[in-house]
């Protein structure tokens, strides 16, 4: 097996423990074990679980979709793609829940051993989540368009973990779709709000 085969398989395990164990739970020997490897290709595929738990959160969050299908002879609002990009990251997460579920072990793991770790895992959500959004015209100055961000990374993680905990994912689908009402009215009328103020410099 190449190493690279090997790093996908171990990356594989790991997923699957953390996501039943939690990330403390997942021993370097649970893994292995998932995988059917021995203990030594983890070490030379990663040296150690830390860096294990980094590639799975790498993983994971390259999988997490964040971008949108832009309507084509249209012009799409702010509210339209914010609307694409946290339906697209919820039907993920619930087509999904094994790979949720050890996305936020290890994100708790990061934020109890090394907190500027786990910010940094938000701030590359934030970059990756606002170049999506930049592709259309976006009325908000930068700071609300970062509060709006974190909302909906915020609503992301907790409808998630309500899924994770209730099992109910035709419910978090329902709720996914209240989320994205209140967001795009929220950004709509802060648009047309913008407009207003623009048309009135103008005059």
């Amino acid at each position: 097996m190449s190493a690279e085969a090997r790093r996908e398989q171990l990356i594989e395990a790991a997923v699957r423990v953390i996501a039943r164990e939690g990330a403390d739970g997942a021993t370097t020997r649970k893994i292995v074990d998932e995988a059917k490897a021995p203990l030594a290709s983890l070490h030379y595929c990663f040296q150690n679980k830390e860096n294990l738990l980094l590639a799975v959160f790498e993983q994971l969050s390259e999988e997490l979709p964040v971008d949108v299908d832009l309507p084509e002879g249209e012009d799409a609002s702010l509210g339209h793609v914010i609307e694409q990009c946290l339906t697209r990251a919820m039907r993920w997460s619930v087509e999904n829940p094994v790979r949720m579920r050890a996305m936020i072990e290890v994100t708790l793991w990061a934020e109890r051993y090394d907190p500027e770790l786990s910010v940094s895992f938000y701030d590359a959500f934030l970059k990756s989540s606002e170049a999506v959004l930049r592709r259309v015209d976006v009325p908000l100055p930068d700071e609300e368009l970062h509060s709006v961000l974190r909302v909906a990374i915020s609503l992301v993680d907790g409808l998630s973990l309500q899924m994770l905990t209730n099992g109910d994912k035709e419910r978090t689908l329902r709720d996914t779709a209240t989320a994205c009402a209140m967001l795009k009215a929220f950004l709509d009328e802060s648009a047309r709000k913008a407009g207003a103020i623009g048309d009135s410099v103008i005059a």
